[in-house]
């Protein structure tokens, strides 16, 4: 009986072996091989942070969204800019990144911080994207849900079972990547993916996203009917503030464009309460250069709803240059 018991077992272990050992370690070492070429933008990010790639340091440091990631073109601006965004990325994640940044790195001269309305209101991809790519670091997880039971909007950061969760994510569970794993069929993705990575660092963290001649699609500011600010990110976006000025590093607050069909639909409520929600940054930090409205532009300059196309990138970019000529 016994015999047969321990047959039976370690049957189980050998079918058990590979879905709960082999696959996770597969997962954890060879990431480039099935995920998609989003991953490379947040590796790439990372490799750069950390102080992984062979670079020079940043003179102009960018943080901020996927807007802000296909808005802030490095060779189109001053010189030793490098872009550090990340696609649904929020102040908490900037924060992170620029504090690893600063460990790794010489202080850069100037920080230009522009996300979203929206980022300033909801956490968008911190599970989905920050901690499956593994980006947010365990450190920087543990401080993070610590600091969130004092706020109240942390929906979406504080989620159900999210220390079980994020153990199924630090060691790679299938359950969390069997998807991916699917799609890519283990190995169909590497070539892409690699290629990503290599033109993240050709051109210094810079990335397209919608590439159309013209959009006039609606975003998600032009969905909601007004700016609530999220207390939890407002912290952050304090904190990405007093790092730079901790570090002496200037701090520039920008904003990147709408398209004029989604600004046409924003609410004046919206537009208000966001103006005011920087208005009341600026009271709080006067010695921090802070845009506190909105930059409207034709529909041609859009490749898709939120971001511009090479068009609207050269303008965008040109203005900046003239606006902070001093940055040059």
């Amino acid at each position: 009986m016994w015999k047969e018991i321990r047959q039976i077992t370690f049957k189980l272990i050998a079918l058990m072996l590979p879905f709960f050992v082999l696959l996770p370690l597969y997962c954890r070492f060879f990431p480039m091989y099935y995920l998609d070429d989003e991953y490379a933008m947040y590796r790439q990010q990372k490799d750069y942070v950390t102080g992984q790639l062979n670079t020079e340091d940043a003179r102009i440091l960018i943080l901020g969204d996927s807007r802000t990631k296909a808005g802030f073109k490095p060779q189109l601006l001053w010189q030793g800019t490098y872009n550090i965004a990340l696609g649904g990325g929020s102040p908490i994640e900037g924060y992170y990144n620029l504090k690893e940044y600063l460990e790794h790195h010489k202080a850069p001269e100037a920080v230009i911080v522009a996300y979203a309305p929206m980022h300033y209101m909801d956490v968008d991809t911190l599970w989905t994207r920050s901690i499956y790519f593994h980006t947010l670091s365990e450190r920087d997880f543990r401080d993070l849900t610590a600091r969130a039971e004092a706020f109240e909007h942390t929906q979406n950061i504080l989620i159900e079972n999210y220390k079980t969760e994020y153990l199924m994510y630090k060691f790679y569970m299938p359950n969390k990547y069997a998807t991916a794993l699917k799609k890519s069929a283990f190995v169909g993705r590497y070539k892409k993916t690699k290629q990503k990575y290599d033109m993240m660092v050709e051109f210094k963290g810079y990335s397209t996203y919608g590439v159309a001649e013209e959009s006039g699609d609606i975003n998600g500011e032009a969905k909601v009917s007004d700016f609530l600010p999220s207390d939890i990110l407002t912290r952050y976006l304090e904190d990405i503030i007093c790092l730079c000025k901790e570090a002496g590093i200037r701090v520039i607050v920008e904003q990147t464009p709408m398209n004029e069909t989604s600004y046409g639909i924003l609410t004046p409520e919206f537009k208000e309460h966001y103006r005011s929600y920087m208005h009341q940054l600026t009271e709080k930090y006067p010695d921090v250069e802070i845009y506190p409205d909105f930059y409207c532009y034709p529909n041609n300059c859009f490749g898709d709803a939120d971001h511009l196309n090479a068009r609207g990138v050269e303008v965008f970019d040109t203005f900046l240059m003239e606006k902070y000529v001093n940055l040059n």
